[in-house]
């Protein structure tokens, strides 16, 4: 229908502007950078999803990752924010008191501010049940596991090492177990400030320590956790593809039933394949400069 047409069209204008996707509206200082991660909630650290990414507003553009590979990375390597490398920055936000890197959306890395963290600690105690249960994990991911969780803060190195998977044939295996735990949030990484010689590495600790155990204070059901998530999301995203959701978490069955609530509350509008955002709906229509 042409008034779903139109409906995506101003959301996808308003996304540009809020997702600083012009040269005029990009990020220019830490500062900026710090305050779009708490103004989004979620922002994907390189991009290539829904989420608002870093990169791209730093740009004032859309970039994604390609099929080049690092020689992609080229695009925004070089660039400088009052002086310094965007990943010395990017470093900098994901190990500040009020914002964590996770790859809780499409398994993809993301700058989380903490206004979400406890929405995301009833989520995490959830999946914590459910590997005391033996429900989800790998033997592999539960030793990890079990090993940051006796043994955090913990560097990469010495992870491998404690868990004798120091050879190069264990590299898959070994990284695939992390990306997983951290897709569940179940822990969180940072790349160490003071790396050894030619050595980079993230430096591993449990969701509850890197939030000083927010658990003591959560008040929110698992399921009212998965539905504001979710919210954040979109709103986040402002407009998507609505078969893209089952996608986006590693609890997508429990996502369909928050999906449909927030639809009859009227908080986001289906338009077609779509969903908008509501508040499209009430901002004024006007073109990008």
């Amino acid at each position: 229908m042409k008034s779903n047409d139109q409906l995506v069209k101003k959301a996808e204008e308003i996304r540009q502007r809020e997702h600083r996707l012009r040269p005029s509206l990009r990020l220019k200082t830490q500062s900026e950078i710090v305050n779009f991660v708490h103004d989004m909630g979620l922002v994907s650290a390189l991009g290539g999803n829904e989420l608002p990414s870093l990169i791209s507003a730093v740009m004032g553009k859309a970039w994604r990752p390609s099929s080049k590979g690092f020689s992609g990375w080229l695009d925004w390597w070089s660039l400088k924010i009052e002086g310094k490398q965007i990943a010395s920055i990017s470093s900098e936000i994901e190990r500040r008191d009020d914002i964590l890197a996770s790859r809780v959306f499409r398994r993809t890395k993301t700058f989380v501010s903490d206004k979400l963290w406890p929405v995301l600690d009833s989520i995490v105690r959830h999946q914590s049940e459910l590997v005391a249960k033996g429900k989800i994990l790998s033997a592999l991911e539960r030793k990890l596991l079990e090993t940051v969780e006796a043994e955090g803060p913990i560097r990469t190195d010495q992870l491998r090492k404690r868990l004798k998977l120091e050879a190069r044939e264990n590299n898959y295996k070994f990284h695939r177990s992390l990306t997983n735990l951290e897709g569940y949030a179940l822990i969180v990484g940072a790349e160490d400030p003071h790396p050894e010689k030619h050595l980079h590495a993230n430096i591993w600790q449990t969701w509850e320590k890197r939030t000083h155990n927010l658990a003591a204070h959560a008040t929110l059901s698992y399921q009212e956790s998965v539905s504001r998530l979710l919210e954040a999301s979109i709103e986040a995203c402002v407009v998507i593809r609505e078969d893209q959701i089952r996608k986006w978490f590693e609890w997508s069955s429990d996502t369909e039933a928050a999906k449909e609530n927030l639809l009859q509350s009227g908080k986001f509008r289906r338009a077609d394949s779509y969903l908008v955002t509501s508040r499209v709906l009430d901002s004024p229509h006007r073109h990008l400069s």
